[in-house]
Formats: structure tokens, C-alpha cells, sequence
């Protein structure tokens, strides 16, 4: 959680988000662009980490760059042992549901748009942290 929240930070700085954070031990509220705040709720004894978004029109775009981090503290930091399972939100049933059914049924807010990019293709495993922040801009 807190090396996922020290690139949220990075890029915030770097995207011109504000830099008037809110953050407590298990919570925090960035944002990574001017305009795009994202709230991190971490769940120490679930094991979790949730987020939080206001503007459902970003839903997808802040859900790709949160994964890709992940993707890389586990590539540089984790030796590629961390293992996690991603759920969004079925607004509509009130439930989570795997990203991977939210990506067949292109559930919106997180999968509506065609031209959405994939986690795979944002987060490349041998970029240093400036490129990596670059890509996600």
C-alpha cells in the first residue's frame, strides 16, 4: 500500500495534481491529475486495497494506471510474488464482479470505451520509474 501510494504521489507531482494530499495509515485521498482525485482504502486484515473514484468517466483510465503500478512494485520491489485479484463494481447490482466478467459484459464506468487501453500494454517490466511515469501521463 505505501509503495503504491509513493507512485501515486510521484505522478500527482508530475501531472500537476494537487499536492495538498490527504493521507492516514490506512487511507488516502491524491490526486494523480489535475482534477482526477482517487481515494486508496487498504484493508489490513482482508488483505485489500479499494478504490475509490468521483468521476465515473475516469473510472476506467484511473483503474489501468493503478494496476500498472501495482505491476510494478511487484516486477522491481516484490520479485513478481505479489498476487492479487481484481473486482469493480456492478453499479447497476450493487456487487463486485472479476475484472475479467466486467471486460466481457464492458461494464461500464471500467470497460466501456473500445480504444481503452490494456494494463499490459501501459506497464512494461523493464522501463525506469521516469519512463514508467511518463507512459502513465
Amino acid at each position: 500500500f505505501q509503495r503504491l501510494l509513493c507512485l501515486c504521489v510521484e505522478l500527482s507531482s508530475r501531472s500537476g495534481g494537487n499536492t495538498n494530499l490527504k493521507l492516514y495509515e490506512n487511507f488516502a485521498s491524491i490526486e494523480l491529475e489535475k482534477g482526477l482525485p482517487v481515494h486508496l482504502l487498504e484493508n489490513k486484515v482482508a488483505q485489500t486495497i479499494s478504490l475509490y473514484v468521483e468521476d465515473d468517466s475516469s473510472a476506467g483510465r484511473v483503474l489501468t494506471v493503478i494496476q500498472s503500478m501495482l505491476l510494478k512494485v511487484n516486477h522491481d520491489v516484490m520479485g513478481t510474488g505479489l498476487t492479487w485479484d481484481t473486482y469493480v463494481e456492478d453499479d447497476t447490482a450493487k456487487e463486485l464482479v472479476s475484472q475479467s466478467e466486467a471486460q466481457q459484459q464492458k461494464l461500464s464506468p471500467w470497460f466501456h470505451s473500445e480504444n481503452q487501453q490494456e494494463t499490459e500494454k501501459t506497464y512494461t517490466q523493464k522501463s525506469d520509474l521516469d519512463s514508467f511515469l511518463e507512459s502513465l501521463s
